[in-house]
C-alpha cells in the first residue's frame, strides 16, 4: 500500500507520515508513506493507492482530488491531525484503497 501524505511541507507532516507507518505495521500492513508539499504533490500522485491531505490545505482539496480522479483522497480533519490519530487515518486510508 503506497500513501501520499499531502502538506504544506513542514516538520509535522514528516512526522505524522511516520506514525502512519507505525500505524500500518501494527496492522500488519506492508506500507510506504511519503509526503509531498501541494506544489510537488501533482509529480508523485500518480505512484500513491491513496492520498491523503492535511487540515492546513484544505481549500487544495479539490484541485487536489482532481489530479487524479479515480483516485481516493481524504481529508484529514484538524482534530485527527493534532491529535496525531494516526491509527484512524491509516484505517480511512486502508479501508479507501480496499473497496
Amino acid at each position: 500500500m503506497k500513501i501520499l501524505l499531502c502538506c504544506v511541507a513542514g516538520v509535522t507532516s514528516t512526522l505524522f507520515s511516520s506514525k502512519l507507518k507505525d500505524a500500518a505495521s501494527r496492522k500488519r500492513v506492508d506500507a510506504t508513506v511519503w509526503s509531498a508539499s501541494e506544489v510537488a504533490v501533482e509529480y508523485s500522485i500518480e505512484l500513491a493507492d491513496v492520498v491523503l491531505v492535511e487540515p492546513q490545505l484544505r481549500s487544495s482539496y479539490e484541485k487536489i482530488k482532481a489530479l487524479d480522479p479515480n483516485k481516493p483522497v481524504i481529508l484529514i480533519s484538524e482534530e485527527d491531525f493534532k491529535n496525531f490519530n494516526a491509527i484512524k487515518i491509516f484505517e480511512m486510508a486502508y479501508e479507501a484503497c480496499n473497496k
